[in-house]
């Protein structure tokens, strides 16, 4: 196992157990951490969707009920358009 495939494991983990008690304050650091070390981290998303399958879907809420899923698609674009441009 190399040491990218590590680190996208501990933040896999990291990021489950945050989202599972809701502590989004935490898991989304690490997210973007993860997202910029490792290529094409799209957990950032999944992450995202199960943040808000747990505590966003509200219905009377509109499109606020997934504002996990929106702010994480919009992070991960955000964060491979920096990589592309700083890495060139």
């Amino acid at each position: 196992m190399n040491k990218n495939t590590a680190y996208r494991i501990v933040a896999d983990i990291a990021v489950l157990i945050c989202i599972i008690h809701g502590w989004w304050f935490i898991a989304l650091p690490i997210s973007l951490l993860a997202s910029w070390l490792c290529p094409y981290y799209i957990e950032i998303i999944i992450a995202g969707l199960a943040y808000d399958a747990m505590f966003g879907s509200f219905p009377e809420t509109g499109l606020w009920g997934y504002a996990g899923t929106i702010s994480s698609i919009m992070i991960a674009l955000f964060i491979a358009g920096a990589k592309r441009v700083v890495r060139k």
